[in-house]
């Protein structure tokens, strides 16, 4: 998908100050491939952290993916030395999605498992099951138990018998999964308190949740419809929502003596 593709798709979204990035960079394509972020925001007289809001409000990772997209326009880019751009530009991304997770406060994520009575994780395709699973793993390191809900029958049998005292993690990579909704709804209906784990998009699993995490998934496309989502970095932010809980719970549990 060409930039001005992404404009007209995402127009709705863009300010006044976007429109006059776009503007600049439109009448400039060929020289604003090869300008620092610095530049181009010096150009345009704004600040860095606009032009990256700019990117990411056109489904973009950053700055660097912005880039891609203009030289793969301008034909900068050749047979052989795509691969190289697609890996640094998931890396990258990656670099930026990490320093975000380890800046992100959990303090009431923490304290809502720490004061529930049960916790069950809901995970609706593979890498989310993957997880949920990795999830309950790892806590269990710390003495919590979190129940596995496989759907169906099961999550009947849950839902009748859950209290407002019980916690529900629902993993859904895009947030508008139909079963992650239906639940999500069910939950609200029963004032039962949930944390969405989604990719950083605009969705109503997100919009519904008590509490919302987002992880900056790295697409890369390859032509032809082809395209991959990197999306492994939910693994990582299980790791580190269970490390900062461990530390939260010890805490706690000190207090308490």
């Amino acid at each position: 998908m060409k930039i001005d593709e992404l404009i007209n798709k995402y127009y709705d979204r863009l300010t006044q100050n976007d429109l006059h990035i776009w503007k600049y960079i439109n009448s400039h394509k060929e020289e604003c491939c090869n300008l620092s972020i610095h530049e181009l925001a010096a150009r345009c007289n704004v600040s860095k952290t606009t032009i990256l809001r700019f990117a990411k409000k056109l489904s973009l990772q950053g700055y660097s993916e912005l880039k891609v997209y203009l030289n793969w326009e301008k034909n900068y880019v050749n047979e052989e030395n795509l691969d190289d751009v697609f890996v640094d530009n998931i890396c990258d991304s990656w670099k930026s999605s990490i320093n975000d997770i380890k800046e992100k406060d959990f303090t009431d994520i923490n304290e809502m498992i720490y004061k529930s009575k049960r916790v069950f994780v809901y995970g609706t395709g593979t890498l989310q099951v993957g997880v949920a699973q990795e999830l309950k793993r790892m806590f269990l390191y710390c003495g919590e138990i979190f129940y596995m809900v496989e759907g169906g029958n099961e999550t009947e049998m849950i839902l009748n018998n859950i209290t407002s005292d019980d916690l529900f993690i629902l993993v859904s990579l895009t947030g508008n999964s139909e079963s992650a909704i239906k639940l999500a709804k069910q939950l609200l209906v029963k004032n039962i308190p949930f944390i969405s784990i989604t990719k950083l998009k605009n969705n109503e699993l997100a919009r519904m949740s008590t509490k919302s995490i987002y992880i900056a998934t790295s697409v890369v496309e390859f032509g032809n419809g082809i395209y991959h989502e990197a999306s492994n970095l939910f693994f990582l932010l299980s790791e580190v929502l269970f490390l900062r809980y461990a530390s939260y719970k010890k805490k706690m549990d000190g207090m308490l003596l």
